[in-house]
């Protein structure tokens, strides 16, 4: 068992990380929140945190300091000197490219894409942040996919009047934007001045900007979570948080990273307000929500869901949701598929009724359809198919009593 705070160390309800931009920006917007028991450490002021480690028995954090100090927290806010590290994919190549070239997470003050032809490598959701600066002043932007994202097509929702009324007024000015030329194809190479892709094609770069995520060091073990897992264990290369400010399997733990260090305080300042008015004591960001966020290709800012949508969050120190992972009947527009399902499911403290979800494996015929009843034995629950990931399986959430039993 983790040690707890003694008396003298009370556990806070916040603690900040660092007291630069980002620890500044998150004390402000917490506090617009109406959280004001927040406590800053910060290395300038003799406080360095050298690690932080979750207690499951209790939903806190313990957090040691340089100086031998621990403090107790409910919720952690690390504003400074992340976890992670740009990730720079081994492409053949990478270092014979005769332009400028750096990782969207270091980008330099002094670049100037002006005229030049850009190349970005990944596209996450730092490069999301710079794309239309970008598409103002240089000659030509073109955006590769680079695993783990992938350029998926969305699929087509149902039609409705209101739907019909935003595709003539809104959509026709989004399209009206400049957008960057996309390629599927693999990179395989680089050249002095080309990208090559596996579709045989040589593309010319005077920029190569690598939004290729980010990679944790294998000796760190300075942030442990739930149940003991490492970062270095939660992480595969190229990935980054959800919004760049939650991690799966770190609970109440929260980066603020940047570029847009603002717009992650106020949603982390969301996440903790929920928490509160919710009388929760753990909030983490679900899975399939971390999953999906780094499966996409962003070329623009990033619009986080609403944490409602993108986050679980427990009343109780102790909670066993209910989960199933076997066979299952979907009935699609009266079509029977016999398929395999894991799925998950948990109790909303806000609305009080139960929501699950979780992955559909097998060939399924989708169509315009979204609608479907999934079957496990001899318990049935209305689905909504919500999307087709890129590996052709297929995310499914229903609200109400699941196709499954609950324990």
């Amino acid at each position: 068992m983790t040690q707890t705070p003694g008396p003298a160390e009370p556990c806070r309800r916040v603690v900040i990380i660092g007291a630069g931009a980002g620890g500044r920006s998150a004390q402000a917007a917490l506090l617009a929140a109406g959280v004001a028991d927040v406590l800053m450490l910060d290395k300038a002021a003799g406080r360095e945190v050298l690690s932080a480690r979750f207690d499951d028995d209790t939903d806190t954090w313990l957090l040691t300091t340089a100086g031998g100090e621990t403090f107790g927290a409910r919720v952690v806010i690390a504003a400074y000197r992340p976890v992670q590290v740009p990730w720079l994919p081994d492409i053949a190549g990478r270092d014979d490219f005769l332009g400028e070239s750096f990782h969207a997470a270091r980008w330099p003050p002094n670049f100037e894409p002006a005229g030049k032809r850009v190349a970005i490598i990944g596209a996450d959701s730092t490069a999301g942040h710079y794309i239309p600066q970008l598409m103002n002043s240089a000659a030509s932007v073109t955006v590769f996919a680079h695993p783990p994202r992938r350029m998926v097509a969305e699929l087509p929702l149902p039609t409705t009047r209101v739907k019909r009324w935003l595709r003539r007024h809104i959509r026709p000015a989004a399209d009206r934007q400049s957008r960057p030329a996309l390629v599927r194809a693999a990179v395989t190479g680089i050249t002095p001045s080309k990208i090559r892709t596996t579709d045989g094609v040589d593309r010319d770069a005077d920029a190569i900007i690598y939004a290729t995520g980010f990679a944790v060091p294998d000796r760190d073990q300075a942030l442990i979570g739930a149940g003991g897992l490492t970062a270095r264990q939660a992480w595969d290369d190229g990935m980054e948080p959800y919004f760049g400010v939650a991690l799966h399997g770190f609970p109440n733990y929260f980066l603020i990273g940047g570029p847009d260090v603002d717009t992650q305080a106020r949603y982390v300042a969301e996440c903790v307000d929920l928490m509160e008015r919710t009388d929760s004591t753990r909030i983490e960001v679900r899975r399939s929500s971390h999953k999906v966020f780094n499966e996409r290709v962003y070329v623009r800012p990033v619009q986080p869901q609403q944490v409602i949508s993108a986050f679980d969050l427990t009343s109780g120190v102790h909670r066993d949701d209910a989960t199933y992972e076997g066979a299952a009947m979907l009935t699609l527009a009266g079509a029977e598929h016999p398929v395999r399902v894991r799925l998950a499911g948990w109790l909303d403290p806000i609305d009080g009724h139960y929501h699950w979800q979780g992955t559909v494996f097998g060939s399924v015929a989708l169509g315009q359809e979204r609608t479907a009843t999934l079957t496990v034995g001899e318990r049935s629950a209305s689905a909504r198919i919500i999307e087709q990931t890129p590996w052709g399986t297929h995310t499914v959430a229903g609200v109400g009593a699941p196709p499954y039993a609950l324990s």
